[in-house]
């Protein structure tokens, strides 16, 4: 078998299968939501099916700036291309669109709307190293998700 062979079976296996399995991390959404600047302290937490993000943001209000701790728990609803999409299940302190907007909304990586964040795992180098595809499941385990990329 020569190599366009083997390169040509490889890619019709992943067309038959479910795709190329991408596992990531808590530690590797922490790192994510760390380059935020407006967030600080996160942890990551990935249990029961839910992600939860602890720590503080900056809530930059009209009349002042004011560090504000949080808790969101968040809990996967769909695909899109290469975009999982989570609802808000649960914030802590308070669920205000106007300033989960302020906090969440951090393209390319994360957005928000409406109640829901999307992470966008084509801005991932882990998951552009695939060239083709779009996301064809996931599944939450402890401590990670594992996407699967296929054409």
């Amino acid at each position: 078998m020569d190599f366009y062979e083997k390169v040509k079976s490889g890619i019709n296996r992943v067309k038959e299968g479910n795709g190329i399995p991408v596992p990531i991390t808590a530690f590797m959404l922490q790192e994510v939501l760390r380059q935020n600047d407006k967030l600080q302290e996160i942890a990551v937490e990935i249990t029961d099916g839910v992600i939860i993000v602890t720590g503080k943001a900056e809530a930059n209000l009209k009349v002042a700036k004011k560090d504000v701790s949080f808790s969101i728990t968040l809990q996967p609803v769909r695909m899109e291309g290469r975009e999982l999409i989570f609802k808000i299940v649960k914030l802590k302190p308070l669920n205000l669109g106007i300033l989960n907007k302020r906090i969440f909304d951090k393209p390319p990586h994360l957005s928000y709307k409406s109640g829901h964040i999307t992470i966008d795992f084509n801005s991932w180098d882990l998951v552009r190293i695939i060239p083709v595809g779009k996301l064809k499941s996931y599944k939450l385990e402890e401590g990670k998700i594992v996407v699967m990329v296929g054409v």
